[in-house]
């Protein structure tokens, strides 16, 4: 976003895919690195926290199960993935599982398991086969994890990856999570990240290009805040999403 709140696009080929650039505060860059996962993005000091599916097997998550587990200093088998599986197959409620980093010195501050289009807690607002993703679903989650990442751990680079089954990203959900982000970023331009990364498989260029859409929408809408309810649960901490 440029000083008036509007998208500044970038070459499509190149790493850097746009600006958000708040009233007030630093430049936030949207970035691509498709062929990079989670591990290599926060070991090369490209990323200290990490927004991804709660899809486990053959998935970012899955992929980078072993990574999480030594950099958080916290057991996949028996936590991640036990909250993922539930979150995907059991849980109706649009939940965030946030697990703060348990090692001083470790690469990443945390991590947030996201729903998507794949979880149970999706089904309300799925409507048909062909219909585009649900924009609220995807704006809101999209808004609190980055709100999250910024305010619990004040994150500085965050990488996400596809928010949805494998092969299944959209051009409307990237639309919804950038601006969602220029929203976070405009409102709090002090919390605001350096960058947002997008990573790992199943996106590419062409998801970005409606996003220039958005800088004709500039002021047509603004971040409507929701109900947020926390709980614990071992060492995650959920955020429950109600719309009501």
């Amino acid at each position: 976003m440029t000083s008036t709140g509007q998208y500044k696009p970038a070459r499509m080929a190149s790493e850097l895919i746009g600006l958000l650039a708040p009233n007030q505060g630093l430049v936030t860059q949207i970035r691509s690195s498709f062929g990079k996962g989670f591990k290599q993005l926060a070991q090369d000091g490209d990323a200290d926290v990490g927004i991804m599916s709660t899809e486990e097997g053959f998935s970012p998550l899955g992929a980078s199960g072993k990574f999480f587990e030594s950099d958080l200093a916290i057991p996949y088998d028996s936590n991640i993935r036990q909250l993922a599986q539930w979150n995907r197959f059991e849980n109706t409620k649009v939940t965030l599982i946030a697990f703060k980093s348990r090692r001083p010195n470790g690469a990443l501050k945390g991590i947030i398991l996201a729903p998507g289009s794949n979880t149970k807690s999706y089904e309300p607002f799925a409507g048909s086969p062909y219909s585009r993703p649900h924009r609220d679903f995807y704006y809101n989650v999209s808004y609190e994890a980055i709100a999250y990442a910024c305010f619990e751990w004040s994150a500085q680079k965050i990488a996400m990856s596809h928010l949805s089954s494998c092969g299944q990203f959209a051009k409307d959900m990237a639309i919804c999570q950038i601006e969602a982000a220029s929203h976070f970023c405009n409102e709090h331009p002090n919390q605001s990240p350096k960058s947002l990364t997008y990573c790992e498989c199943c996106i590419r260029d062409e998801h970005f290009e409606g996003i220039a859409s958005l800088e004709t929408e500039v002021g047509a809408n603004e971040h409507r805040p929701i109900r947020i309810t926390t709980e614990q649960i071992g060492l995650a901490n959920l955020l429950h999403l109600d719309w009501q």
